[in-house]
């Protein structure tokens, strides 16, 4: 019998775990936990371990990855499988790992008599990726989390090949806006032209989309940017790994050093660093503050008085990406993941899906 079970991350942002069972064997596409002070963990017990044969990590956030120490301690010993450079953005070490590496991209990988899958990059966070998985005699795809227009990350799908995806997990985590990256960059180089005696302050993630703007800036101003040194290591892990990186736009290399800032500086800061974003604050009383994602309630109280501009740079599919994807993939069942926006009951209208 072929059952699926939402352990986490449909109808909700956060603690993504999607559980697929076929014929007494199973598998578990990420593992994570919630963005909350609780970390709430998914839904998974050890009825649903026993069973377990691989689990499949789409990238490194906690909100993927956050609960695979609790799998440990229920007893889950066999692998999971990652991108080599998800292995080494981990916070914590996992037992079990098995890697893949750049040069199996869209080759067919082996775990067992009855499991195989593909891999491509997702486009979120260097090293993100989606799967392609054959399962016994089903097929399923899942996006993992998916941009479609990161300014230096690649995304692809699986070649057409006419497979019929008996299940896609998709990615649907921006599906109440419409928004163009690109256009985004456009507009925020030209609003920090125009303020040319301001220092810029951006709470900043562990994300493709700080390196975007980092390198987007860097490559149309001449001031000084200052990365967090706790943001550094994800720079140098794009100099690693070309392949996935559009060719024609190389990050550079202001997030290795240490800067002095003035009045004019860019500052790119860890968002959950609130002591030195206070900090930069009183230093800098006319900076402005830039947010590119979903305010955080914390941030928003002590620099209140700071003047601030959003420009949202999305991370997942937005409504017409959304589209998109469900048009690429096609699929038996589609269960869209990572929105309240979105829940198992959820359809996309099928003149939309069928003409676009």
């Amino acid at each position: 019998m072929f059952k699926i079970e939402i352990l986490g991350g449909v109808g909700e942002y956060g603690r993504n775990c999607f559980y697929i069972e076929n014929q007494g064997k199973a598998i578990l596409l990420d593992c994570g936990v919630m963005k909350n002070s609780q970390k709430t963990p998914p839904a998974i017990t050890l009825n649903h371990v026993e069973k377990l044969k691989a689990v499949f990590i789409s990238h490194s956030h906690i909100d993927h990855v956050g609960a695979l120490p609790l799998l440990e301690e229920m007893g889950y010993k066999g692998p999971v499988l990652m991108s080599h450079k998800t292995s080494q953005q981990l916070q914590h070490p996992i037992s079990h790992i098995r890697t893949f590496h750049p040069d199996s991209r869209g080759t067919w990988i082996k775990v067992n008599d009855y499991l195989a899958f593909q891999w491509g990059y997702s486009g979120h966070l260097i090293g993100s990726v989606w799967y392609k998985i054959r399962f016994f005699e089903k097929v399923i795809f899942f996006s993992g989390d998916y941009v479609r227009d990161s300014y230096l990350l690649k995304a692809s799908l699986p070649v057409e090949d006419g497979t019929i995806y008996d299940v896609a997990f998709i990615d649907s985590g921006h599906i109440e806006k419409n928004i163009d990256n690109h256009e985004v960059l456009r507009k925020l180089e030209t609003y920090v032209n125009e303020h040319p005696n301001n220092a810029f302050i951006f709470p900043s993630s562990f994300s493709g989309k700080t390196v975007d703007i980092v390198t987007y800036l860097a490559q149309r101003t001449s001031r000084a940017i200052c990365i967090d040194t706790k943001l550094q290591s994800l720079f140098k892990q794009y100099e690693e790994e070309p392949e996935n990186i559009w060719p024609h736009r190389m990050t550079l290399q202001v997030g290795h050093k240490e800067c002095t800032g003035d009045g004019h500086t860019l500052y790119f800061v860890r968002e959950q660093d609130e002591a030195r974003l206070e900090e930069l604050a009183k230093e800098h009383p006319t900076a402005i503050f830039i947010e590119t994602g979903y305010s955080r309630p914390s941030f928003n109280q002590h620099v209140s008085m700071q003047p601030s501009q959003e420009f949202f740079y999305k991370t997942h599919p937005d409504y017409q990406d959304t589209i998109s994807l469900s048009q690429s993939i096609h699929a038996r069942q589609t269960i869209y993941f990572h929105s309240p926006h979105t829940h198992l009951e959820t359809t996309i209208q099928k003149e939309e899906v069928n003409n676009g």
